[in-house]
Order: structure tokens, then sequence, then C-alpha cells
């Protein structure tokens, strides 16, 4: 089967189709759809294996599925992506299509970011500016959302003068490192090296010292700066507390059912067409896109509510902002795709678009 395709063209492409989810991103989500979303031509005959938690839109031509034989095309995915299950999928082209794929983990995490993204920037301060310079950061893409929030406040700045080794290879490694003004140098010895090697320059944005957060292993490079500049530190004790002390408590699939029948609200965040295809009986709509702005007009403070999305990580998003705006809130960790909860069918009434 041939390689997907990145597209630049994606996001121009998939507004003037009109297709859900990517038209509800704003400029900046749309910016960033090439990340995780791949464009595949299948000529008529052709089959594709689907993987697990991939979302299917078809830009043109028709496909069939193996397993139910049904027909996917552009009318049909339009409004809602074709969501493959946990036991995959064949998908066969009946003309020469072009496939949208997408992981549906990506699509959680880019839409929980920029939801943390736009409340730092409406809250201002230290955690916004260090947001935008850990925005790249693979530890906090790795970490629960709510956490992230957190460590941007618990971060250290540094100011550090060219010609510093900040970091030396084989030596132990307990902080994480951004690089938020200035430039250094990767150098790094290999088994076979006589001398150390220059391997990387680090700008502005890029981040060292993961190891120490995921593991405490001893750095696998050096690091010394080459301009001067600021680093922001995070030590390894801080982020294993903010692991291990979440601000917003999951709570599982029992938990979660005991709660609904103590009378507290499933509260589902996810994209309406999500909702519209399945959701918990009695569920309030509210997508975490629209949260910051329809909450006070949506929710009461008099009331409890659990919130589901399909990973829990849009959940745990919009649970942690509704707590500090004063809400009673449960997260139904791990999402509904984890549970064995009944989907119904949408009930427009109870939806908030």
């Amino acid at each position: 089967m041939r390689s997907l395709v990145s597209s630049t063209d994606a996001n121009a492409a998939l507004s003037a189709g009109r297709f859900q989810p990517y038209l509800q991103f704003d400029a900046a989500l749309q910016s960033q759809i090439c990340d995780g979303v791949r464009f595949l031509p299948l000529r008529q005959g052709e089959r594709l294996t689907t993987l697990a938690g991939t979302q299917i839109s078809v830009m043109s031509g028709k496909a069939r599925l193996s397993s139910t034989g049904r027909t996917l095309n552009d009318k049909a995915t339009r409004a809602s992506p074709f969501r493959v299950s946990a036991r995959g999928d064949i998908l066969q082209a009946l003309e020469d299509s072009l496939l949208v794929l997408a992981d549906c983990d990506f699509i959680d995490q880019l839409t929980a970011w920029r939801t943390l993204t736009l409340h730092a920037l409406d809250t201002g301060g230290v955690v916004a500016a260090r947001w935008a310079n850990c925005q790249r950061a693979k530890p906090f893409s790795r970490m629960p959302l709510e956490c992230a929030q957190a460590a941007f406040s618990r971060m250290d700045s540094r100011l550090v003068m060219a010609g510093v080794e900040v970091q030396r290879q084989g030596t132990p490694s307990d902080v994480f490192y951004t690089l938020c003004a200035g430039q250094a140098e990767v150098w790094q010895q290999g088994f076979n090296d006589r001398t150390p090697q220059k391997i990387a320059t680090l700008e502005t944005g890029d981040t060292f010292g993961e190891e120490a957060l995921m593991n405490g292993a001893a750095s696998a490079v050096s690091v010394r700066m080459t301009i001067d500049g600021q680093l922001l530190t995070l030590p390894r004790a801080v982020y294993l507390d903010l692991l291990a002390h979440p601000p917003i408590q999951g709570i599982n699939t029992a938990e979660t059912k005991q709660r609904l029948n103590d009378d507290w609200i499933a509260l589902d965040v996810r994209f309406p067409e999500e909702y519209q295809e399945g959701h918990v009986a009695q569920a309030l709509s509210l997508p975490l896109l629209s949260l910051e702005n329809q909450a006070e007009a949506v929710l009461s403070r008099a009331e409890r509510y659990v919130v589901v999305c399909s990973s829990g990580k849009r959940s745990a998003v919009a649970a942690l902002l509704l707590a500090q705006r004063g809400y009673q809130v449960a997260n139904l960790k791990n999402g509904l795709r984890d549970t064995d909860f009944e989907l119904e069918k949408s009930q427009t009434e109870r939806a908030v678009a």
C-alpha cells in the first residue's frame, strides 16, 4: 500500500468541502491539522486496512467497508467522518478515491490544547507567555493536559550566558528545559566516537532534558549555550507530583453511573456530530471549543456534572476550566470508548450548537 501523503493544502481543501470537524477549527487549529491529517489516494479496487482510532472522510470517489458492505462517499462523511472501531476494517475503493485520514487522539489532543491556549491567552500573565514557549514540548503532550497548565505556573526562569554547559552527557538528569531566548548546541559522543560530535542547534521554543521527566535517566547529550538566553526549567520532582496529584480527579464507569443515578448530569464536550451519533442518555452537549463562551449561559452552579468525551482528554480540560469557574464537576477518565454505556441517538432539544 502506498504511504500516506501529507498535504499543505489540507486546510483549504477540507474547508472548501465543508468537512466536519475541520470546519469548526479556527485559523490556529487549521494551520496544525497537517501534523495529524493525511490525504490518501486509492485507485479503483485498491484496499486499505484501517486502524482503530482513525476517522475517515471521503473527499472524492466511493469506498466500501468489508464488514458491513456500507459505502462511504463525500456526502456520507462530510457532516460526520466514519470512525473505525477497535476491530479495524477493510476499505476497498469502488472507484478512484481520495480519503482523508485522521488519528482521533490527535484531534482530541489538538482541540484540548487549543482550548487551554485560548484560556491562557485570555487570562494573561506568566502562564500565557510560557504556554506559547512550550507548546511544541513533547513531555507536555504526553502528560494530562490539565496537569500541563499547572506545570507552566511552577516552572522557573533562568538566565544563562553563552558558553555555559547546561547539561552534560552521562550525568544524572532531573530537569526539563525549554529555550525561550538565545541559542544552544547539542553535542553527543557515540560509542565509536573519539570526541563529541555536534548533532543539533536549538532555537527559541526547542526543548531538551525530556529523559529527566520521562524516566530520570542520565542525559544522552550535552547542551551548551552559544548565545546568551533564557531557560524555563521544570524539575522531575514537580512533574511527578503533578502526575500523582492532578488538579482534576477522574472517575471510572461505575462511579460515573452511580453519580448519574444521584442526579448528576452528563456533560458531553465532543463535537456535535459525535454527540449525534451516540451519547449517554440525557447528556447535555456543549462542545469544548464553545465552552468558554457558552458555559455561563448553559450551565448552572447549582447542578453537578460528569464531563465526558471519547478519550478523556477533552473532558479533563473542560472539567479543569469549569472547576476553576466554580462549577461542580467530575471527569470520566479514558472517555466513552472504554465504557459499556449504551449510547442513544441525538436529542436535539438537549444539544447546544
